[in-house]
C-alpha cells in the first residue's frame, strides 16, 4: 500500500514544460510611455520656470531685508551709528554689495579701522534701483543708503529725516519688481510689488511675470 502511494506521486518533468520566451515591450508600448513622459515634461518645466523666477527674486529681497535688520540691530546694541550702503550711485545697478558698518565719525565713509557689520553680495543678475518716489538717504559722494542711530531710529530717506521713507526697488530679467522701503524713525520694513496692469504698488506678491 505504501509502495502504491509513493508510485502515486508525479513531478511534472521539466521536458514536459514548454519552452519559455522572454516578452519585451512592443513599439506601440513605447510610444505611449514616451508619450506620457512628454506630456509631464510639457507642464513640469514651465511650473519649474515659474518657481525659479519666484524664488530667486524673493531669496534677493529676504537677504536684503535681512541687511536693513542686522544694521538696525546693531545700531540698537552697540549704541552706536550704523550705516547701511544700498547703491553706489542714483541710478540702475546689477548686483552689487550691500555693506553695513560702524559711522564711529559720522563721516557716512567706510574708513579704515571702522567695524564692519556685514557685506551682502546681490545676484548679478538682479537689478538695484533708486525709486523716484521714495528717495534714499545720500551717503558719502553719490552713495545712497541708510542711517541708523544709536537709538535704533533710520534716517532713510534723502531729506536726512526720521521722517518719510527711501526705498529701493529690487528686479529681476522679467521685470518683476519688488519695492523695499523703509520708514524713517521706526525703520520699519514694508515690501510691495509692482502691479503692471494697475501701474500701482500692492502690497500682494502675486503680480508675476515670466
Amino acid at each position: 500500500m505504501l509502495r502504491l502511494m509513493n508510485c502515486s506521486r508525479t513531478t511534472p518533468s521539466s521536458s514536459n514544460q514548454g519552452p519559455r520566451t522572454e516578452r519585451g515591450f512592443t513599439l506601440v508600448e513605447m510610444l505611449v510611455v514616451v508619450a506620457i513622459m512628454g506630456m509631464i515634461l510639457a507642464i513640469s518645466i514651465p511650473t519649474l520656470r515659474r518657481s525659479m523666477v519666484r524664488a530667486e527674486l524673493l531669496g534677493e529681497v529676504k537677504m536684503l531685508r535681512a541687511a536693513v535688520s542686522v544694521a538696525r540691530i546693531n545700531a540698537i546694541k552697540q549704541s552706536r551709528t550704523v550705516v547701511l550702503r544700498i547703491l553706489l550711485d542714483d541710478a540702475a545697478q546689477d548686483g552689487g554689495v550691500v555693506h553695513a558698518w560702524i559711522d564711529d565719525d559720522d563721516d557716512r565713509v567706510a574708513d579704515a579701522g571702522e567695524e564692519d557689520i556685514g557685506r551682502w553680495r546681490m545676484n548679478d543678475d538682479i537689478k538695484l534701483s533708486p525709486d523716484a518716489g521714495l528717495r534714499l538717504r545720500g551717503l558719502s559722494g553719490t552713495e545712497l543708503g541708510i542711517v541708523f542711530l544709536p537709538s535704533g531710529a533710520a534716517i532713510a530717506n534723502t531729506g536726512g529725516t526720521v521722517v518719510g521713507a527711501g526705498a529701493v526697488v529690487v528686479s529681476d530679467f522679467a521685470f518683476n519688481q519688488i519695492r523695499i522701503s523703509v520708514q524713517g524713525g521706526s525703520g520699519t520694513v514694508v515690501q510691495e510689488m509692482w502691479d503692471f496692469e494697475n501701474s500701482r504698488w500692492s502690497d500682494q506678491i502675486r503680480f508675476w511675470r515670466y
